[in-house]
């Protein structure tokens, strides 16, 4: 039996693996949230007199609950799977640190989300939809901005690129697409993960290039640039603002969702605050599938916008070679699935699928 047939073996496996965990994920998390909505949270959703108290101590059981009734899934999927096919480099102890900080920076955002909802839903007057909406939007800019600067180093390391070969190449392929970077890093994800990766992240003063060290171990100079004049291809042709430009609009349905289950509980003076803090199960679910039925759009905006960054790093390299090695070698690192179900892809790829990738590489080669 040939590697290659073993390797596509391999990831057909791990894939669909990975895909029968996620519909478990979400069929136990609908379950869950029913469950409350049923049950309605007993006694927790009035916790005294105290509304504050009373949100925090009802949202912060729903999901501490969830999370330790999903725990043995998420150790199966993201420890022992990995493990298994050879993705992983985690020790047992860095995986439960890992989701440590996971759970304490999405409990501080979620809870800041949070307290930001029910105070404008409670003192922000008859248009407190409208400023969720704003503030939702502002919310999102704002950690876009700060991500590599604050986020990112609470979970890996990263230092600047010594490489003065990658760093000035890199730096030119910016320079001659008028977007300035504030620094070229190598990304410690060896600790982690076999797994190559590489982004472009941030806005303005705080836009940064991360470079794996996995990546930077494993691929030529040319295979670099290609990764690196994909990401470019994202701010040069404005995605990430066409993506927030996209946000606003799916802001717009969930706040919808938002206001029809709450705007009956808007106002300070009202006693009823544990009606408001008790649709939160039920606003979860509806949320969810708004989330599923929204996905496969989202997902074929985002393959499109993969495509024309595919097309971008070609041109803009001038080395459809190098992209089809890249293509080539990141789907053998990442145990990625070739060629999946076109239904598969259609609902949950963001990005197009390896064969088409290298297909077009195969095409500007032949042009």
């Amino acid at each position: 039996m040939s590697k290659m047939f073993i390797g596509l073996r391999d990831a057909k496996q791990y894939h669909r693996t990975k895909l029968v965990l996620s519909l478990i994920g979400t069929v136990v998390f609908l379950i869950y949230a029913g469950a409350w909505v049923w049950w309605g949270g007993a006694g927790l959703s009035r916790y005294g007199d105290n509304r504050w108290v009373s949100l925090f101590v009802y949202a912060g059981c729903f999901a501490l609950l969830h999370e330790l009734l999903t725990l043995p899934m998420s150790y199966y999927a993201d420890y022992v799977l990995e493990h298994r096919y050879e993705l992983s480099n985690q020790s047992f102890t860095r995986w439960l640190v890992q989701l440590a900080k996971g759970w304490l920076v999405g409990g501080l955002l979620a809870g800041i989300a949070l307290a930001g909802l029910y105070a404008l839903l409670w003192y922000g007057g008859a248009l407190w939809w409208l400023w969720i909406w704003s503030g939702w939007l502002g919310l999102t800019v704002v950690l876009a901005k700060l991500f590599p600067v604050l986020l990112l180093p609470i979970f890996y390391d990263s230092e600047p690129l010594n490489d003065e070969r990658i760093t000035s190449s890199l730096t030119a392929m910016a320079d001659d697409a008028a977007l300035r970077i504030s620094g070229i890093f190598s990304l410690e994800l060896s600790k982690d993960t076999k797994a190559a990766n590489a982004m472009l992240t941030g806005l303005g003063s705080t836009r940064r290039v991360y470079l794996s060290d996995t990546l930077l171990d494993a691929f030529e100079h040319e295979e670099i640039e290609v990764v690196f004049a994909h990401e470019l291809g994202h701010h040069t042709r404005g995605h990430i603002w066409k993506l927030l430009g996209l946000s606003a609009v799916v802001s717009t349905l969930h706040v919808a969702v938002l206001a029809y289950f709450l705007h009956p509980y808007h106002g300070s003076g009202r006693e009823d605050f544990s009606g408001a803090i008790a649709l939160l199960p039920l606003i979860a679910v509806c949320l969810g599938f708004l989330s599923m039925i929204i996905r496969p759009l989202h997902n074929a905006i985002s393959r499109r916008f993969e495509r024309q960054c595919d097309r971008d790093a070609i041109r803009r390299t001038r080395n459809p070679q190098a992209f089809r090695s890249t293509m080539t070698r990141l789907a053998e690192m990442n145990l990625a699935d070739p060629d999946p179900h076109p239904f598969i892809e259609w609902y949950f790829y963001d990005h197009p699928a390896i064969r088409k990738r290298i297909a077009l590489a195969d095409e500007f080669a032949s042009a």
